[in-house]
């Protein structure tokens, strides 16, 4: 029996091993994986357009540009890319002709997302010019 006791005690690992370990393993944590207060992705600050600024052509283009933004554009262009993928994939079996089909989609989609974006654009042109409300748009 106590040779059984004494094999164990030998393969079990000292208890200040297990706690230095564990006081290693969270200092790297904090140290190494956690992102650092200056590395924090921040949300855009956001702008206030200001509604009694006289309503002239480059004020009004710039305000649609910033209330527009390209967010069709690049939604489209990923929606179409991974429709593309996988239906490319589930026709094809491919992996190098799914990614060709994403590639075709991504353009399709992109397209209809600029669409969408100039639809956008033209509004929010149209309601400045007219004197409507300008919306709170990311800097």
């Amino acid at each position: 029996m106590r040779p059984l006791a004494l094999i164990l005690a030998l393969l079990l690992p000292a208890t200040d091993t297990v706690a230095q370990a564990r006081k290693d393993s969270v200092r790297h944590q904090n140290n190494h994986l956690s992102v650092q207060p200056n590395q924090r992705r921040q949300a855009p600050t956001p702008r206030q357009w200001p509604q009694d600024q006289q309503r002239t052509q480059a004020f009004c283009d710039q305000y649609a540009r910033a209330a527009a933004s390209n967010a069709g554009n690049t939604q489209g262009s990923q929606t179409g890319k991974t429709f593309g993928e996988q239906t490319g994939y589930i026709i094809t079996r491919d992996k190098k002709q799914a990614e060709a089909l994403g590639m075709v989609g991504g353009a399709i989609g992109s397209a209809a997302g600029t669409r969408v974006d100039t639809q956008f654009y033209q509004f929010h042109m149209h309601q400045c010019l007219s004197g409507g409300k300008l919306i709170t748009t990311p800097k």
